[in-house]
């Protein structure tokens, strides 16, 4: 009997310590995000609350694609609503909400141009060519002008796995690995990007108790690429990659992975911690010690993309996470550019 239970305390802390690394995955009823037969009442299930149906089943037997069930229409489901509205219940991502689109012929490209959401003037929002493609290195991949959410021409999930729906499979209940269902691919080898995440995406906004901890590598030529700027970097190499970023003493294109310290120049006392406009990445120690939980400091503190953009739209130009145009040397303020380049606040 001792040994018996000896044998299940010592399976039960495994399976503990175990599920305390995990990577995030779905938990709570099938039946809000799978349906057995796509079937209810001699009609095609509804893929959400609101009575949307679809005539065309789902891969994987769920109820609806990405943006069916991440659209905040099926209640319980667990799934962060990808069409939020800023400043209320947008989530760290931002939102692909058509109101955020400017509709003028003259608009900057607010949200990402993912072909699995229906645009109303995609002659305008949909980008021909990637803006920032390496010519060489890690070049964005062919056709990336058809992003999808997922798989070999997307952002989340596998990128050996060909559209959205083969290229999610696996990660949501935990059998495959990656920050928000995140993985860097060099066309070899997959690496799963690594972060902490809020338990609710920082919905509503990010504050001192509750936001994303993102992870930056040592440095820019750091040949890692689980940070979320490599990921960022497999179609946009040129704007912050390894290449053409510094010439001699002088930069040229605005660095990721670069530490704020002192050393370099800064005086940390003025940067400012700020969670939702310009949330910081870390590595080592100082990656290990931070929290979602638990306000950080800018002890560690490094740039990477998402210090400065969104990954899925907001209301500014370029998916800034504030307007750039309103950034202005002497004028005060600590948002933004003058976040981190305090001296010329």
């Amino acid at each position: 009997m001792r040994k018996i239970l000896l044998v299940g305390l010592i399976t039960m802390l495994s399976l503990g310590l175990i599920s305390s690394f995990a990577y995030a995955k779905v938990t709570g009823r099938c039946d809000k995000c799978h349906t057995m037969h796509n079937s209810q009442n001699n009609a095609p299930m509804a893929k959400d609350d609101a009575g949307n149906n679809s005539t065309t089943p789902y891969g994987h037997l769920t109820r609806a694609s990405c943006t069916g069930c991440h659209a905040g229409l099926i209640a319980g489901s667990g799934a962060p609503n990808i069409f939020g509205t800023p400043g209320t219940d947008m989530t760290a991502g931002g939102t692909f909400k058509a109101t955020v689109v400017d509709a003028a012929a003259g608009d900057y490209h607010k949200v990402h141009n993912v072909r699995d959401i229906s645009w109303t003037r995609e002659e305008v929002e949909l980008l021909n060519a990637t803006p920032g493609a390496e010519s060489g290195g890690y070049a964005e991949p062919a056709g990336a002008a058809q992003l999808t959410c997922a798989g070999t021409l997307g952002c989340h999930g596998d990128h050996t796995q060909a559209g959205s729906d083969a290229g999610i499979r696996g990660f949501h209940h935990g059998w495959k690995q990656g920050y928000r269902y995140l993985q860097f691919y060099d066309g070899a080898a997959s690496t799963a990007i690594q972060g902490k995440g809020s338990s609710n995406w920082e919905l509503g906004g990010a504050t001192s108790t509750n936001h994303n901890v993102y992870y930056a590598t040592s440095g820019i030529n750091d040949t890692a690429r689980d940070s979320i700027s490599a990921l960022c970097s497999l179609c946009h190499g040129d704007f912050h990659g390894d290449t053409d970023v510094h010439n001699g003493s002088t930069w040229i294109r605005h660095p990721t992975e670069n530490l704020l310290s002192a050393a370099t120049g800064w005086n940390m006392a003025l940067v400012t911690v700020d969670y939702e406009n310009n949330p910081f990445g870390f590595n080592g120690a100082e990656y290990t010690s931070a929290t979602t939980t638990t306000a950080y400091t800018t002890t560690g503190a490094r740039v990477t993309c998402v210090s400065c953009h969104r990954a899925h739209g907001t209301p500014y130009n370029d998916i800034l996470r504030w307007d750039y145009a309103t950034m202005s040397a002497g004028g005060g303020g600590t948002t933004g550019c003058l976040g981190c380049h305090h001296l010329q606040r």
